[in-house]
């Protein structure tokens, strides 16, 4: 999913679902974030450059975060793919990282979902058969 397209798709969220989907991000960004460390073929300048904007990046999505979790979303989503292709310009190796992680961020927030409606589910059966 492009850039363009993860703004369209979180727009329609709600501010729960943002807010799940951010912590996700800032959880995947800590193995993206251990996958760059560890890449044999990268200098270790480039892994401080690299891990630097990160930093920078997920200090701007607790913003976010903290913003969505009082039930402020002033175009979130607008801010997160702004800040996301700012810093992923400061590298481009960080760009590409990033590209990997945020689609695997939508994945997990689409299994997160999937697992609570059919917990959801499952309860009612359950209920109904009682």
């Amino acid at each position: 999913m492009t850039l363009k397209e993860t703004v369209l798709w979180l727009s329609s969220k709600s501010v729960e679902d943002k807010v799940i989907f951010n912590e996700l991000l800032l959880s995947d960004m800590t193995v993206m974030n251990r996958a760059i460390w560890d890449d044999p073929e990268s200098t270790d300048k480039t892994k401080v450059e690299c891990l630097k904007w990160s930093n920078e990046l997920a200090h701007r999505i607790w913003n976010l975060l903290f913003e969505l979790k009082r039930g402020e979303d002033n175009n979130s989503e607008k801010s997160l793919a702004d800040n996301i292709s700012f810093y992923g310009k400061q590298s481009e190796k960080l760009a590409g990282h990033l590209g990997a992680t945020i689609n695997g961020t939508i994945k997990r927030w689409t299994c997160k979902k999937l697992k609570t409606v059919l917990k959801l589910k499952i309860s009612l059966q359950l209920t109904m058969t009682l």
